[in-house]
């Protein structure tokens, strides 16, 4: 149990701030020795749909009013919806048409280290360089930009690219201010990451579900994932707002350097 919830806090804190989830999970999985595929993939899933949970409660007052016809009557809340609609259309198509070479990947920690290099750069860049960059209300935000945010997205489905880190340099880089890129990325979260775990559930029961697995150790990593991601997000809008973004792009250094040092010193 101890293991699933140390995967929990995990997931719930590289799944918001811009470290990459799906890489630090790899690199667990790959140094502690856990070879079973199946209830990894079961794993994933689990604490996907719990840092879903986190996202959606944190959101809740942008959420709640969809719900309502008076809600859909504010153009401003209508124009956000539909530029999550469009975000989120290349988002699918790049999941959809390279899942399977993406999800490869994760058999290759050598290749998930220099991913989180990559969103290291990405973090440092968008610091360095968005102060060039006249800032925009998220209502204002172009569908081409959306469009572009999407992007980056769906190329976050590589291990080690951080789903949260691209979208929010992304719009950075495009004009947005800082809590409006963060809740446009988290906004665009809950369809992608939403269809992603339906589709993972989905071929879970088509495989046959894994016979080695705890399930009260696999429902306290998902709170544990449902709570931490929580905090995180609090935690996120906070450095995004103090500009302190540069801080994670180091850290991502710091683990990319260190693990790839130690892959290539075990010969693997």
């Amino acid at each position: 149990m101890v293991s699933y919830i140390f995967q929990g806090i995990l997931q719930g804190l590289t799944e918001f701030l811009p470290v990459s989830s799906s890489g630090h999970l790899t690199l667990f999985q790959y140094f502690s020795g856990m070879k079973d595929l199946e209830a990894n993939m079961l794993t994933d899933v689990a604490l996907h749909a719990g840092t879903l949970l986190a996202v959606i409660f944190f959101f809740r007052a942008d959420l709640l009013p969809y719900l309502t016809p008076a809600g859909w009557k504010d153009p401003a809340r209508r124009r956000v919806a539909f530029l999550i609609i469009a975000g989120s259309v290349p988002t699918a198509l790049i999941g959809l048409t390279f899942k399977n070479s993406f999800e490869a990947l994760f058999a290759m920690p050598k290749a998930v280290c220099i991913a989180l290099f990559i969103t290291g750069l990405l973090l440092l860049a968008s610091e360095k360089l968005k102060k060039n960059v006249n800032c925009c209300e998220l209502s204002n935000l172009s569908y081409a930009k959306s469009i572009i945010v999407g992007i980056a997205q769906g190329l976050a489905i590589t291990p080690g690219i951080s789903r949260s880190g691209s979208t929010i340099a992304t719009g950075l880089l495009l004009g947005l201010k800082g809590e409006d890129a963060a809740r446009l990325s988290f906004l665009l979260m809950i369809p992608a990451v939403g269809g992603a775990t339906l589709l993972e559930t989905k071929d879970l029961f088509e495989a046959g579900l894994p016979a080695a697995i705890d399930p009260a150790g696999l429902i306290a990593g998902t709170l544990a994932a449902t709570l931490t991601g929580f905090l995180a997000l609090k935690f996120l809008v906070y450095i995004i707002r103090e500009q302190k973004l540069s801080y994670f792009a180091y850290y991502l250094f710091l683990v990319s350097i260190a693990s790839l040092t130690y892959i290539q010193l075990a010969g693997n």
